[in-house]
C-alpha cells in the first residue's frame, strides 16, 4: 500500500489494452493498494506522479502482520476501499449524467487546492473530465467568460466558487 504524504498523484484507469485515462487527480493523504491488499487481485489503476511527491510505502507482509495483530483494522482497510470505490463511482456517474459544463466544474472543484489553485494542463483537464476537445473548449471559456475561473500560467484558479458550485449543481436541460 502507498499514501502519498506531499505531491500530486494522477490515478488512470484502463480503457483498452493499450490505453488508460486519467480520472482523478489525489491530493496528500491519499491511499493506493487496499483494493489488491483485499481482493489478492492485480492492481485495477495505475498512478503517476504529476508533480514531485513523497509517497509513503507499507509492505505488505507489514500489513498482514498488523491486521494478524489487529484484526479489528480490517474495518479501516475496508472503509479506505469503500472511499475508493465511491470516488470511482461517483466520477462514472458524473461522466453518464452530468452536461459538460457541469462535469467539468465538478472536477475543478474536487481538484483544486485550498487556495483555489489547479496545477494541471488543458490538455490533462480534458482528459480527466471525459471530454472531446471540442466539449472542454466550449465549457472551459464558459467558466472563464463567467468569472467562475481564470487561467495562470501553469494552470488556472478558481475565482468565484459559487458560481462554480452552481455550474457543478446543473442538470440536462429538458
Amino acid at each position: 500500500m502507498y499514501g502519498l504524504g506531499e505531491g500530486l498523484l494522477d490515478v488512470a484507469i484502463p480503457i483498452s489494452d493499450e490505453e488508460e485515462v486519467t480520472v482523478h487527480r489525489a491530493p496528500p493523504g491519499f491511499w493506493i493498494g487496499d483494493g489488491a491488499l483485499l481482493s489478492s487481485l492485480p492492481r485495477q489503476v495505475s498512478v503517476e506522479a504529476a508533480v514531485d511527491c513523497r509517497v509513503f510505502c507499507l509492505p505488505i507482509a507489514a500489513v498482514q502482520r498488523i491486521l494478524a495483530t489487529h484484526p479489528e483494522y480490517w474495518m479501516y482497510f475496508h472503509r479506505l476501499s469503500s472511499l475508493n470505490l465511491t470516488l470511482a463511482i461517483r466520477a462514472l456517474g458524473e461522466v453518464i449524467a452530468l452536461p459538460p459544463k457541469a462535469r467539468f466544474a465538478r472536477l475543478l472543484l474536487r481538484i483544486a487546492s485550498p487556495d483555489g489553485s489547479v496545477r494541471v494542463t488543458q490538455e490533462e483537464l480534458g482528459r480527466m473530465a471525459g471530454m472531446s476537445r471540442v466539449a472542454f473548449r466550449r465549457a472551459f471559456a464558459s467558466l472563464i467568460a463567467s468569472g467562475a475561473v481564470e487561467t495562470e500560467y501553469g494552470g488556472l484558479r478558481i475565482r468565484d466558487a459559487a458560481a462554480l458550485k452552481a455550474e457543478a449543481a446543473a442538470q440536462w436541460p429538458n
